[in-house]
C-alpha cells in the first residue's frame, strides 16, 4: 500500500497535464509519496496542502463546494505538481454575511454518496463546515492509498450518520489522528476552519517542528512550578500518553551521560523533556561529534531522532499550547502565519 502511487500515468503530450487524483494505485513513476517510515512523503504532504489552500480559496470567497472527493482534485503537472479544485458544479455561494446556506439552495444535488458530512445526509443547516468533514475523508484516501474512515462504499453513509470511523491506518501519524478526529467531527460546529487546517502540525517541515518545541520550551519555563500553574498542570497531565513511561528510557547511554553532567532532570516531566530538546538545540554545535551523529544533522537528523522516540510529544504538546497560549504572539507564528 504505501509504494502504491497518486497520480495517474500522464498521457497528454503538453506541458501541463491535469489528471485526476483517484485512482490512486496507478503509475506515478518517479514520485515518492511516502517515506520508508510509511509516513507522507513532502510531496504527498504539498499536494494535500495544496487541496487545502484551494479550500481557505472557496471559503474566503464564501463559496461551500459541497462535493469534494477524490474524483473532484485534479494533479497538475508543470515544473512541480500541484492539486486544484474541481468540479464546482453543485458548489453554492453563502448569502451575504451569512455562514449557512439556505434550505432552498441545498436538497438535490447536494454531494457524493460515501464524502457528504451528516448534516447534508440529513438535509439539515449545512455551513462550510461540510467542505471540512469532506476533506478529512479526502486526506484520509491520500494518506492510506485510497482507503475510506468509513469503510467500504455499501455501508459508508450509515456509518457516517452513526459516526462510526476507523481510523487505525493512520495511527502511526498522531498529528494526522489529530487533525482528522476534528474534520471528522459529527458536530459541524466543533471542526476547524480550513485556515486553521492550512497551519496544523501536520503539514510542518523538521525545522518548523524543532522551532516550535523550542519555543514552546521557552514559553513554558515562563511559568511558576510552584503556583500551580494551570498550563503546566495541563502539560504534565499528558505525560502517560506523550511519553509512554520514564523519557530516560528511550534515550541512548551516552546523550543521558552527557545532559546529566549539567543538571538533574525529571525523567516522567514533559517540561524537562523539552528543555533537554531545547538546550541541546541550542548548543548543537558544542556538542561532541559522536553525540551530534548520533542525533544527526539539524533539522532533519535531530528532529527524526526525537520524533522517533516519542511520536506524540508534537501534538499533545501543541494541543496543550493551543488551548492556553493561541492569542499569545509567539504562538501566531504556528497558527496565523504561512511558514512550512
Amino acid at each position: 500500500m504505501r509504494g502504491s502511487a497518486l497520480l495517474e500515468s500522464p498521457m497528454a503530450s503538453s506541458s501541463i497535464h491535469s489528471i485526476q487524483i483517484n485512482p490512486i494505485f496507478e503509475n506515478g513513476k518517479g514520485v515518492e509519496l511516502w517515506k520508508e517510515n510509511g509516513h507522507p512523503s513532502p510531496v504527498l504532504l504539498k499536494l494535500m496542502r495544496d487541496i487545502v489552500a484551494g479550500l481557505v480559496h472557496l471559503h474566503d470567497i464564501g463559496i461551500v463546494h459541497r462535493d469534494l472527493k477524490p474524483q473532484n482534485v485534479l494533479i497538475v503537472k508543470n515544473s512541480s505538481l500541484c492539486a486544484k479544485l474541481s468540479d464546482m458544479g453543485i458548489s453554492k455561494r453563502l448569502p451575504a454575511d451569512t455562514s449557512a446556506l439556505t434550505r432552498n439552495s441545498t436538497g438535490l444535488g447536494s454531494g457524493s454518496s460515501g464524502w457528504q458530512a451528516p448534516e447534508q445526509l440529513r438535509n439539515e443547516r449545512q455551513t462550510r463546515a461540510v467542505d471540512l468533514f469532506s476533506l478529512g475523508c479526502v486526506l484520509f484516501f491520500c494518506m492510506t492509498g485510497g482507503k475510506h474512515p468509513y469503510g467500504d462504499n455499501y455501508e459508508r453513509d450509515v456509518n457516517v450518520l452513526n459516526d462510526q470511523k476507523d481510523l487505525f491506518l493512520i495511527e502511526s501519524l498522531p498529528e494526522a489522528v489529530h487533525l482528522l478526529t476534528g474534520l471528522l467531527n459529527p458536530d459541524p460546529n466543533l471542526r476547524p476552519r480550513a485556515q486553521d487546517v492550512m497551519h496544523h502540525p501536520l503539514f510542518w517541515n523538521s525545522d518548523m517542528r524543532l522551532s516550535f518545541l523550542r519555543d514552546a520550551s521557552d514559553r513554558v519555563e515562563l511559568e511558576n512550578r510552584e503556583e500551580g500553574s494551570q498550563l503546566l498542570a495541563a502539560l504534565e497531565s499528558t505525560a502517560a500518553v506523550t511519553l509512554n513511561g520514564r523519557w530516560d528510557e528511550k534515550l541512548d547511554s551516552i546523550f543521558l551521560d552527557n545532559i546529566g553532567r549539567y543538571r538533574r532532570y525529571k525523567f516522567d516531566s514533559i517540561r524537562d523533556l523539552l528543555r533537554v530538546i531545547r538546550n541541546k538545540l541550542n548548543h548543537y554545535r558544542e556538542l561532541p561529534k559522536e553525540l551530534q551523529e548520533l542525533l544527526g544533522s539539524v533539522p532533519e537528523g535531530f528532529e527524526r531522532y526525537f520524533s522517533s522516540r516519542f511520536p506524540k510529544l508534537l501534538i499533545q504538546v501543541y494541543t496543550v499550547l493551543f488551548d492556553y497560549c493561541n492569542n499569545e504572539e509567539f504562538f501566531f507564528k504556528y497558527s496565523k502565519t504561512t511558514v512550512f
